[in-house]
């Protein structure tokens, strides 16, 4: 995703299914949305990793992202993905997620990684489960409850087998 993505980026972020998990309900201002944009590409340009956009092989339509940020001052970038309502469940949230492991594991050598929602973000932790994510715990971050996932380098081959 780069800076020409900014309407697409700021839109999905205020459609109301987006923000009820990953931005706690609340709208999203444009500066906030351009503030990101612009991380992602200075996170691409600096690191290797930033967000994409999920795009349909049949329509070619931009449906959500899906990439890696940083969330609550851990040491690496997490697993992000978010999807318009309409095009959950497809399994596009699957894909296109272990199209960033792939990248996470084979091209920037992490050791492991996170993943992050809500407790009462269900389908988020089953996207995570079957990847092969393994369950680390909860806590509580801002007054929220939150779940955590966690994958090791050693464990995607499997789980990418198991997959298919």
């Amino acid at each position: 995703m780069g800076l020409g993505d900014l309407e697409f980026f700021h839109a999905t972020n205020n459609e109301p299914f987006v923000r009820r998990y990953l931005w706690d309900d609340a709208a999203v201002p444009r500066e906030v949305s351009a503030s990101i944009v612009e991380g992602v590409a200075a996170a691409f340009a600096e690191d290797g990793w930033g967000l994409w956009k999920i795009i349909t092989r049949d329509a070619g339509a931009a449906i959500g992202y899906v990439g890696l940020w940083t969330f609550f001052d851990e040491p690496q970038p997490q697993l992000l993905y978010a999807l318009r309502e309409d095009c959950t469940g497809r399994g596009y949230a699957t894909e296109a997620s272990a199209q960033v492991l792939d990248h996470a594991f084979n091209t920037l050598s992490f050791a492991y990684l996170d993943a992050s929602m809500d407790v009462a973000n269900a389908s988020s932790a089953r996207v995570c489960e079957r990847l092969g994510f393994g369950f680390l715990g909860e806590r509580d971050i801002d007054g929220k409850p939150t779940r955590f996932y966690r994958m090791h380098s050693n464990e995607w081959g499997g789980a990418r087998a198991n997959r298919r």
